[in-house]
């Protein structure tokens, strides 16, 4: 995995750090440099009195030489511990969604930066619908439409820019509900309820899976029409959804990189 992320760059699934990209591995080797759960045992002074010791195993997380989390375990003696495999099991899922923020992170800020374009001509609302009465009416200047046709302009490039952002999303929410992250923990990461990641697990819609996939929407369509992606597991009304499990295993399936499908043999 390469340290330099190009900025606004939406990930393809295999951009994502994967476990077999993170050693677990004893420390004194020289793994705390890169992406890696590295071990000790270690002594730590009790709560409320600095005369009592805790012995156990202390596991570090770094992405790329950069510390990231820890987590202590009394009374472990190295990685046979069952708490502790666990434990190192729980890092890597956080390092793996850690990293898959950098993907994130630019598209986040661009929306911020963006705001409400309809702000360009007044953040009052009864100001704003005043401005676009007086213009249907006729009343405005070679300025007034200038202005209106750059707002215009604005929301067309933030349209196309959460449109860009929302299939980052989708491809992140799906590596790590591959990877073994709880709803819990998605929902954590992706800034959503728990109820909304469960909803995006088990009811995922045409553009979703499109955007998983790495198809247009209306690809996908057409290739579950002709069988060359699963069929709907369910049906929220009269749109067909999938769930996250099916989509990922239907990648899994097929051989190549993410995107077009290849041809049934007859």
């Amino acid at each position: 995995m390469t340290a330099i992320i190009p900025f606004m760059m939406i990930p393809q699934l295999s951009d994502f750090l994967t476990p077999a990209d993170i050693e677990i591995r004893m420390e004194g080797f020289g793994y705390e440099r890169g992406t890696a759960v590295v071990w000790l045992q270690d002594t730590w002074a009790g709560p409320g009195d600095p005369a009592t010791f805790r012995r156990g195993v202390l596991l570090l997380s770094y992405l790329e030489g950069e510390h990231v989390n820890r987590t202590r375990l009394e009374g472990a003696n190295d990685l046979g511990d069952q708490r502790a495999q666990k434990a190192a099991a729980h890092l890597q899922r956080d390092l793996i969604a850690t990293h898959g923020q950098r993907y994130l992170e630019p598209w986040r800020a661009e929306i911020e930066h963006f705001g409400n374009p309809q702000h360009l001509i007044s953040k009052n609302d009864d100001t704003r619908a005043h401005f676009y009465r007086r213009v249907k009416n006729g009343d405005h200047t070679p300025k007034d439409l200038a202005l209106i046709a750059d707002v215009e302009a604005k929301e067309a490039e933030l349209k196309s820019v959460r449109r860009k952002y929302a299939i980052a999303l989708w491809r992140y929410l799906a590596h790590l509900h591959k990877h073994g992250m709880s709803p819990t923990d998605i929902a954590r990461w992706t800034g959503q309820t728990i109820a909304e990641a469960e909803r995006r697990i088990s009811s995922v819609s045409t553009a979703g899976a499109a955007a998983i996939a790495g198809v247009e929407t209306k690809s996908w369509s057409a290739y579950v029409a002709r069988g060359q992606a699963p069929a709907p597991d369910d049906y929220v009304g009269r749109e067909p959804v999938w769930h996250l499990s099916s989509v990922l295993g239907h990648l899994e399936s097929r051989p190549g990189t993410p995107g077009r499908p290849p041809q049934r043999t007859r």
